[in-house]
């Protein structure tokens, strides 16, 4: 069902039950309820051949069954909302009865007992008094579940944007390295002319060329592989969006997160443990006031006889008070409330070692980053050496200074400084934006 009716109806469902719901509580489910509340969704279609990490969240946002699915507890927690505000209303019920009570000589109840019979048909109608504090109780601990379905699925959308901006750039280093072994792959191809010359003009021997010829043919399925591995990790990362395309496209470098602080217990995490102390709490007060006397008023209108002949003039009413007042219960009262305190160390626990853990992996991605940073440097001044080795060692291959197995070497120690930056550099983007996780 479509979230803007919905939303309507429900305003309009809240309205014709205003008198019955406190103001600040009527506020609240309708903030609650607007567009957009129960994140998250995506502010527009997603494309249908995303290249960017933004593009493949909003598609996976829009097609996830699971965030649709938090979403629509969402709503269903509203709907209880108003259900609970109606079971506050009066309540009609029509009833019917007809017994007969045969007596013969030997036979039969005494007639003092049953009349000889019970015909009646009437209406009756209750209404609680006196549990507005039942009913707001009742209230807060549908708007605590609403606000724990909320932010589980911001849990949900978190875990979803995590294992997909990891695939997304597992995806990418292996579109550079495809991209940086076709670039080897073209330069020794390059090279490959030139050395047939110098081959034919006996400047180089046969048997060095074959190896140099040995080594084109190995980069070539090199770039195979790669290619093969680009576009299985592409493929997997389609496939965690929902999106039907097999197009072998390039994908735009990711914009590194800005760097936040760690987020304390207003975060998404830990933010599900605020709101289970705060259930807790409401349970405990609502098994308290479910041991104090409650009171109803009762009526009725109808017919009712101990004849079937007479019972068309046996119409009238009865109205009253219903009075119910707890006495024993065999503790149960004391064992509800220790099964919650109970739950309440467990939540504990769980909370101090949430924190603990979360500290401890910011520290430790803070260290990471700092020395990734540092390796970063040195790759970049270690691949520009080679590149600058590797210019060099292209003028004296013209010229016969440098052997082909040299120029190889060169060629061998640029590549694997390439792949090693490349390497770097994503799981540099990594710590940032699981930095970034924990910023929320």
């Amino acid at each position: 069902m479509p979230i803007l009716p919905t939303f309507r109806l429900l305003c309009k469902r809240l309205s014709a039950c205003r008198g019955w719901l406190p103001g600040a509580i009527l506020l609240g489910l309708l903030l609650a309820a607007r567009p957009g509340a129960s994140q998250p969704t995506p502010a527009r279609p997603a494309p249908t051949a995303p290249n960017r990490l933004e593009e493949f969240l909003a598609a996976a946002y829009q097609h996830s069954p699971l965030l649709g699915d938090w979403r629509g507890q969402v709503l269903q927690n509203q709907l209880d909302s108003l259900r609970r505000a109606a079971q506050n209303r009066p309540y009609v019920a029509g009833n019917a009865v007809a017994v007969y009570a045969p007596v013969s000589r030997r036979f039969g109840y005494d007639e003092a007992v049953s009349n000889g019979g019970n015909y009646g048909t009437v209406a009756s109608i209750s209404q609680p008094l006196l549990n507005g504090n039942v009913l707001r109780n009742d209230y807060r601990l549908l708007e605590n579940q609403g606000q724990t379905l909320r932010n589980n699925g911001r849990l949900s959308a978190l875990d979803l944007r995590r294992s997909l901006t990891d695939q997304f750039l597992t995806a990418y280093a292996a579109e550079q390295q495809w991209a940086f072994s076709r670039e080897i792959l073209a330069q020794l191809r390059r090279q490959d002319v030139l050395l047939r010359r110098l081959v034919n003009g006996g400047l180089y021997k046969q048997t060095q060329y074959l190896s140099y010829y040995l080594s084109v043919r190995t980069e070539e399925v090199t770039v195979q592989q790669n290619r093969l591995a680009y576009r299985r990790e592409l493929g997997t990362l389609r496939y965690l969006c929902g999106v039907r395309d097999t197009a072998l496209r390039p994908l735009q470098t990711p914009v590194p997160p800005t760097h936040a602080p760690l987020a304390g217990l207003h975060s998404i995490t830990q933010r599900q443990y605020t709101l289970d102390s705060l259930r807790l709490r409401l349970q405990h007060r609502a098994i308290a006031l479910s041991y104090r006397p409650r009171v109803q008023a009762v009526a009725d209108i109808g017919l009712q006889s101990a004849s079937l002949l007479a019972i068309q003039r046996r119409f009238g009413i009865s109205g009253g008070l219903q009075l119910s007042v707890p006495i024993f219960d065999g503790h149960q009262r004391q064992l509800a409330s220790s099964r919650l305190e109970v739950a309440e160390q467990i939540r504990h626990g769980y909370r101090s070692f949430l924190s603990a853990q979360r500290q401890q992996l910011y520290d430790q991605l803070q260290n990471q980053l700092q020395a990734t940073t540092e390796l970063l440097g040195l790759l970049r001044e270690q691949l520009r050496v080679a590149e600058a080795l590797v210019a060099a060692g292209h003028q004296q291959l013209a010229t016969g200074d440098i052997s082909i197995l040299d120029y190889l070497q060169l060629l061998g120690s640029t590549r694997n400084f390439g792949f090693s930056l490349t390497q770097t550099e994503t799981d540099r983007l990594r710590v940032l934006y699981q930095l970034d996780y924990l910023s929320e």
